[in-house]
């Protein structure tokens, strides 16, 4: 064994930072093993001089143990004594004002709301499935009632809603056993819905009327049908078949949303961990190397600095939803880690230098026209495709995937049919960056996009803005009435 090998062997055992485990589990054996693997990166400078370095990127997997101070995904109970205050004083904002009588009005918060649980969730494909045709709009829209009956039962202090949305998670844990489809589309909906119905129950764990063996069985059904799919989906893309990038961002984030939440919901350290990992580290378009495809300065002048999303050159409509869902995984996973500020890691809003704000702005400005109304139809584009910056992206090309025939080049900005499509959520990136962390600038075209859609409003409301498919389903909604602060 060199010199060099032996002060590299010291030089990792005394300079592992806090991984005790490793620590304790390292044997003889397996510390040879990584000495021989390792050997190589052990050289002379220029110098002469044994350079003991280790790489800038290496990634010290997070495997903390966390405090749960419920509720604390989406919002925490400061949250809602905040915005109850406000609203019982009168002094809240006029949009949040707006906001609380537009959920008020929903249609999926009349009361009494009937829930209509399947027994099998199918999306995509359904030959061959006991349902014989998709139905995931059933738990879509119980999921979204559920929460937003949450939300007034926290607000108001009525607990009819409470006794409502638990009705209806109840009789989804009573009756649901699967979810399935012949395709890949199910992992679609064991992410959206699985955390819709996950934030949810976690706003819902403290009401008194929700008896214990319920809620307990209630946990086991998001453990057992949604999470082991949302787990499947990430550690395996569907299989061998695909390369761990064969599917667009969106389908990592609603599962990482999912199972982020419900490792919440259930207090699964091992599960959020693993969400907070696969965020710096995963496999796929997730992972935040991944999700960002495309370094550049606003064309405009702002100065600014605009990361490309991975689906800016498919179509504007998923560009705008991979962000919206990446806004509201941010948020659950901040929530958290206010009661857990040791793991920096948490921060996902933070992490590489606010990377999440610049990919807001390049998907804000590919879709905001100058017009001044909140459906955002009238007026101008702010840019033009072509004088959008855009690096080429080649999406599977030559990857490991079975069916070699659906990559595509990406060269410029999609412009289709979706530009211009809203989804709420540029609330919660206003609103984090500019009054809650406090960053001095870089969200100009978030603020630009949410001061138009105020107040943001979600599904069910009365001018249902957008619309009745699984896109306006995808996020949670009513940031507004949460987050906004004047």
């Amino acid at each position: 064994m060199s010199l060099c090998s032996n002060l590299f062997f010291v030089n990792q055992f005394t300079n592992l930072r806090t991984n005790k485990l490793m620590i304790k589990k390292m044997t003889f054996i397996s510390g040879l093993a990584l000495l021989l693997a390792v050997q190589t990166s052990c050289r002379e400078n220029e110098f002469g001089t044994v350079d003991l370095t280790m790489p800038e990127d290496v990634y010290e997997p997070v495997e903390a143990q966390y405090t749960y101070n419920h509720p604390c995904a989406m919002y925490n109970q400061a949250d809602f004594d905040r915005v109850k205050a406000m609203l019982d004083d009168g002094s809240a904002p006029q949009a949040v004002k707006d906001e609380f009588e537009n959920l008020k009005k929903s249609s999926l918060t009349t009361l009494p709301y009937t829930a209509e649980p399947q027994t099998e969730i199918v999306r995509g494909d359904a030959t061959g499935t006991a349902a014989g045709s998709e139905n995931y709009r059933y738990a879509m829209e119980d999921a979204a009632a559920a929460y937003q009956m949450a939300l007034l039962w926290k607000l108001t202090g009525d607990d009819s809603y409470a006794e409502n949305a638990v009705e209806v998670l109840n009789a989804w844990a009573d009756v649901c056993k699967e979810i399935t489809s012949n395709d890949a589309n199910h992992k679609l909906a064991a992410g959206a819905q699985g955390y819709t119905f996950a934030n949810a129950a976690e706003i819902l764990r403290t009401y008194e009327g929700w008896q214990e063996a319920d809620f307990n069985a209630f946990k086991t059904w998001m453990t057992d049908v949604f999470a082991s799919q949302n787990r499947d989906f990430l550690d395996n893309h569907q299989g061998s078949n695909n390369c761990a990038e064969h599917y667009w961002s969106n389908w990592d984030l609603v599962n990482m949303a999912s199972y982020l939440s419900i490792g919440i919901l259930t207090e699964n350290d091992e599960m959020v961990n693993y969400v907070v990992n696969y965020f710096y580290e995963g496999a796929g378009n997730g992972c935040i190397k991944r999700l960002i495809r495309g370094e550049h300065t606003d064309p405009l002048g702002t100065g600014e600095e605009i990361f490309q999303n991975q689906e800016s050159g498919r179509d504007q409509g998923h560009a705008e939803m991979s962000v919206m869902v990446a806004a509201n995984l941010c948020q659950i996973a901040y929530t958290f880690y206010q009661a857990n500020p040791s793991v920096t890691q948490l921060d996902f809003f933070a992490a590489d230098d606010n990377a999440i704000m610049k990919m807001g702005e390049y998907v804000a400005l590919s879709n905001l026209r100058n017009g001044t109304d909140n459906q955002n139809n009238t007026g101008s584009w702010l840019v033009s495709a072509t004088q959008m910056p855009f690096t080429t992206y080649e999406y599977c090309i030559d990857c490991s995937c079975r069916d070699k025939n659906h990559g595509a080049t990406h060269t410029q900005m999609a412009d289709d049919e979706g530009r211009g499509s809203i989804r709420p959520g540029w609330e919660i990136l206003y609103n984090h960056y500019a009054k809650v962390a406090n960053v001095g600038s870089g969200y100009t075209y978030a603020k630009q996009f949410a001061d138009k859609l105020r107040p943001e409003g979600g599904v069910g409301e009365p001018e249902n803005r957008y619309g009745t498919n699984s896109g306006a389903f995808d996020q949670l909604g009513w940031a507004t009435l949460m987050l906004y602060r004047e």
